[in-house]
């Protein structure tokens, strides 16, 4: 269960499609008493389970919040979390605009991993002045690679760059760096500022097929999601193999922790229909069995009755639908809502293993694995 922790909204880009642009000039941050508050609640939640929690560093730029901050932060992990056996994990995502060898030993020695927000090609990563950040950004993930520090990338994609999608690719692929490919969206219809950058289904089902096959067509070590998401998938449909179901109310993917406390389900982040409680003020285990995280709930599982008929059912993680932001949610004359990327990509996915000897290959070493230790639910997190 990830806790994406808006710690800070404070940044040093201006990205177009940031949904947290009007905040970017915020300089407030969650206090120590309002963290340790968090940490008590979380605590006492998952005392009671058998998995354990993922802490993301989240803003803004986290990056800009002073050393000791970071170091308060993990004395309150320590007391709260270490000392009654809950294990955890912690990941800070950053812009890498401004990046120091002094930074870096402080998250290593905090065990705090890496993941990367860089787009490569689009020009929309400016700071406050309007200057592109992508030099700096090539600079410093060159210096990750040489103290080999592990990382991975989130490279949003929008109407500026998905014409190079291939080049992003190579860029990566050249570099060893596993990434995502996150399609630009939004929890409500996109502000005048990000309808030039907004693309729709089948600009990102192109986009997705041509990276496959340049990839089949020449192998690479690196993953890229949310391809691999549906290369497996494709796998377990063609050997019968299921994976659970997401249920939330088991068991959450992901919560969104606001600066003031707040949580919100990933879909519907930051609007009144995603507010499950306030971590702050009231325990995580009182929030989860909250009439409001309730509703949350039911209209997730009216989202994933899409799934039921579909013919990869529990082979996909079901996220996709689950999750689904509203500027991405389509509808048939019936008002059903579409799976408009996720099942064509795994149909095409099915195509290629069938066509690709490489795929093949892993499809065989896929299937020597016991029936039951794959059955398990991972979805990345897209932040």
């Amino acid at each position: 269960m990830y806790f994406v922790i808006k710690l800070s909204k404070l940044c040093n880009l201006r990205c177009e499609y940031c949904y947290e642009y009007d905040e970017l000039g915020n300089k407030e941050k969650m206090s120590l008493e309002q963290l340790e508050s968090f940490f008590a609640h979380v605590a006492d939640y998952f005392q009671q389970q058998e998995f354990s929690p993922e802490f993301v560093f989240h803003g803004g730029e986290p990056l800009l919040l002073p050393e000791h901050y970071f170091r308060d932060f993990c004395s309150l992990q320590e007391k709260y979390l270490t000392q009654r056996g809950i294990s955890f994990r912690n990941s800070l995502q950053t812009n890498l605009v401004h990046l120091s060898d002094r930074t870096l030993d402080l998250l290593e020695e905090l065990n705090i991993s890496l993941g990367v927000s860089f787009d490569v090609f689009g020009g929309q990563r400016i700071d406050i002045k309007g200057k592109d950040s992508r030099d700096q950004v090539v600079d410093n993930l060159q210096k990750l690679i040489d103290r080999k520090i592990p990382f991975g990338v989130i490279n949003v994609v929008h109407a500026l760059n998905i014409d190079y999608i291939l080049n992003t690719y190579h860029f990566f692929n050249n570099l060893g760096i596993t990434y995502r490919m996150l399609p630009v969206s939004n929890s409500v219809e996109p502000s005048e500022r990000m309808k030039p950058l907004m693309i729709d289904s089948e600009q990102i089902l192109e986009a997705y097929k041509a990276v496959t096959l340049e990839q089949f067509k020449n192998p690479s070590h690196i993953r890229i999601y949310p391809l691999w998401d549906y290369f497996i998938a494709a796998v377990r449909y063609l050997l019968d193999r299921n994976i659970r179901r997401f249920n939330p109310s088991k068991r959450e993917w992901v919560t969104i922790v606001n600066l003031n406390g707040d949580l919100y389900n990933y879909g519907e982040a930051y609007l009144p229909e995603g507010y499950m409680g306030n971590i702050f003020d009231n325990s995580l285990t009182d929030i989860l069995n909250s009439p409001e995280h309730n509703q949350t709930i039911i209209r997730r599982e009216m989202r994933m009755e899409t799934c039921r008929s579909c013919p990869f059912d529990q082979k996909c993680h079901q996220i996709p639908i689950a999750e689904m932001q509203g500027s991405d949610r389509t509808y048939d004359t019936q008002g059903n809502l579409q799976c408009t990327v996720a099942k064509p990509m795994i149909e095409f996915m099915i195509e290629q293993i069938q066509k690709s000897p490489q795929a093949q290959a892993i499809l065989e070493l896929y299937s020597t694995i016991p029936r039951g230790l794959e059955l398990t639910f991972d979805a990345k997190i897209n932040v």
